[in-house]
């Protein structure tokens, strides 16, 4: 009897753990999402000059751990929403250079 109690549940439980996985991995992404976002603004916030290739600076320093952790390039968007945290290496730079690309922008209507 205890162990048909334990297969219910762990059937029901199953299914919710995994649709759980992928919204937190969604939230995590999200937020990966807004600390790229936030390199590429900082120097419009701080007026810095240092500050002016931080874009340019992370694709670079994201690229450079990939090699070094020998991890792959090409990964499936499903495969990748359901099992990893971050976005992938692609996803990433192509995100940047959108960031890039408004900070850019908004800068010129600051002119």
């Amino acid at each position: 009897m205890q162990a048909d109690s334990r297969v219910r549940r762990q059937m029901i439980i199953s299914p919710l753990e995994s649709v759980a996985s992928i919204a937190l991995n969604a939230v995590s992404r999200r937020f990966e999402y807004q600390a790229d976002r936030f390199a590429c603004e900082l120097h419009g916030m701080l007026k810095a000059e240092e500050m002016a290739d931080m874009g340019d600076r992370l694709g670079r320093a994201l690229i450079t751990l990939h090699v070094k952790n020998l991890s792959t390039v090409w990964v499936d968007w499903l495969y990748s929403a359901y099992h990893h945290s971050h976005p992938t290496l692609t996803e990433r730079l192509r995100a940047l250079e959108g960031f890039k690309g408004a900070a850019g922008s908004a800068s010129k209507k600051e002119l």
